[in-house]
């Protein structure tokens, strides 16, 4: 039978996973930019005269998280964070998940997570961003709030996408376990 994660687990692992997130993103960035000045010639300083550069940038880093986040639930169902606190993310069926259900889990918990870095940068110097604020930072808690009254204690992200995040122990082996290669030969 498969057990739920439990929240605190997967907000420990969500804590974690911003700290892994962070460093691709830095990775990413950092391409970004010197891709830029070597095409263009141009110190990165130069790269906010562009305003669609900074939507391309945006796209770029976006698609990097999105790959990220969908090679790792494809291929069992773990990113790092969730190896290390042994949770794996399955459809509510117990399979694994579809491209449907990474792209569905995906764009609900951006739409949830997303706004918060951006806008409190904004309404740290300009004033009539508050209100925006206070949204993005509604919508940030969204899940977690969702979470404590959802029957199941899934996160609203895994409603829309027919998802659950499971508890693996460390002892106890998993008939969704992949088979190592000693044992499969």
């Amino acid at each position: 039978m498969l057990i739920s994660a439990g929240l605190t687990r997967r907000f420990v692992s969500f804590l974690y996973e911003i700290l892994l997130l962070t460093a691709l993103l830095l990775i990413a960035e950092g391409l970004f930019q010197g891709g830029f000045q070597l095409l263009s010639g141009q110190a990165v300083t130069e790269l906010s005269a562009y305003p669609w550069l900074n939507a391309l940038n945006f796209a770029w880093l976006t698609l990097v998280t999105l790959l990220y986040f969908g090679w790792c639930w494809m291929r069992g169902g773990q990113t790092l964070a969730m190896k290390t606190w042994r949770c794996r993310l399955l459809m509510q069926d117990g399979a694994n998940l579809t491209p449907k259900a990474v792209l569905i889990r995906f764009v609900v918990a951006s739409a949830c997570y997303l706004p918060l870095l951006p806008i409190y940068l904004l309404a740290r110097k300009q004033p009539e961003y508050q209100l925006g604020l206070y949204i993005a930072g509604g919508l940030f808690v969204l899940p977690f709030i969702w979470a404590l009254f959802d029957r199941d204690k899934q996160f609203i992200y895994d409603r829309f996408a027919k998802t659950r995040t499971v508890f693996f122990p460390k002892e106890v082996p998993s008939k969704y376990a992949k088979p190592s290669q000693d044992e499969a030969a």
